[in-house]
């Protein structure tokens, strides 16, 4: 009788300590999640790369891959956050998206708002509101030669979109020879700009414009001069649609796309440009 009692004890003592860690833990570690995982799919698109996934408050984002994939992780610095977080899609030439996700103690909390039990929030499908396009007269040149690019801008929403594009001097400004191994070039205008620097287009409209450069050996930057490298390129122009990134002070989400979005490792999937974006700019060769 003694053992048994004796026994009973030490079970109950087992038990009662087992309560005790159990209520030392934050939560039931079954419904909350260190990370989640979505997909993005993209009209006219068969390749989802580059849509940026970004979390107010953290004020940090990830990149979706070839497929539309993209898994956000969650830290130990984020265990000060707690309550319902706006998750943001954004592509500059696509409609912007967002969803929420509760968090608990920096942990993702399951089966909740928009998250299934498993940590995978559901599919985002996102609209394409304009199509840009670029060509070149040559897919070849050389350092001194000039170079004759077009650009396209097609609105396929259904709303009139206005297009506010950076000049200097009057002539179409910041267009340049991006590859993501070298600072970019800007190349300088030589010829009048035909390009229009604040245009209005309707729904299903377009705007097209050309405009012929010099092609550099290189620009002075910030660390001195930068020589242009045979290579590859993307020809690229900057431009605003009106009411997104023109200012980047208006909020942290617009100085973190214009900041911090190329530092973003997006896998083998290509960086098309400064922003997020599925732009169709030619590529060119820099020949000796």
């Amino acid at each position: 009788m003694k053992r048994i009692i004796i026994i009973s004890i030490v079970l109950m003592s087992i038990i009662l300590m087992s309560c005790e860690d159990n209520s030392l833990l934050p939560f039931p570690a079954n419904k909350f999640s260190s990370s989640f995982n979505g997909k993005v799919n993209l009209q006219n698109q068969t390749e989802y790369s580059n849509t940026l996934v970004y979390i107010d408050s953290l004020n940090r984002g990830v990149s979706t891959d070839s497929s539309g994939n993209y898994t956000f992780q969650f830290t130990k610095q984020d265990s000060t956050y707690s309550g319902e977080f706006k998750v943001r899609y954004f592509l500059n030439d696509y409609d912007m998206d967002s969803t929420k996700i509760m968090l608990v103690k920096g942990k993702l909390k399951l089966d909740t708002l928009n998250v299934d039990n498993q940590g995978q929030l559901r599919t985002k499908e996102l609209k394409q509101i304009v199509f840009v396009e670029g060509w070149t007269d040559k897919q070849e040149y050389r350092i001194g030669e000039k170079i004759e690019f077009n650009a396209r801008f097609t609105n396929l929403s259904n709303r009139t979109i206005h297009l506010f594009i950076p000049s200097i001097f009057n002539q179409l400004g910041h267009v340049g020879l991006y590859n993501e191994k070298y600072p970019s070039i800007i190349i300088s205008s030589t010829d009048p700009v035909t390009l229009d620097l604040n245009v209005d287009i309707s729904p299903k409209g377009y705007y097209e414009g050309k405009v012929i450069y010099t092609i550099p050996k290189g620009n002075y930057g910030a660390t001195g001069f930068r020589h242009l490298l045979p290579d590859k390129y993307i020809v690229v122009t900057n431009f605003f649609i009106e009411g997104r990134l023109q200012n980047q002070f208006q909020s942290k989400f617009n100085k973190y796309v214009l900041e911090e979005w190329y530092k973003i490792h997006r896998g083998t999937s290509p960086k098309l440009d400064w922003f997020p974006n599925k732009y169709n700019f030619p590529h060119i060769k820099i020949i000796e």
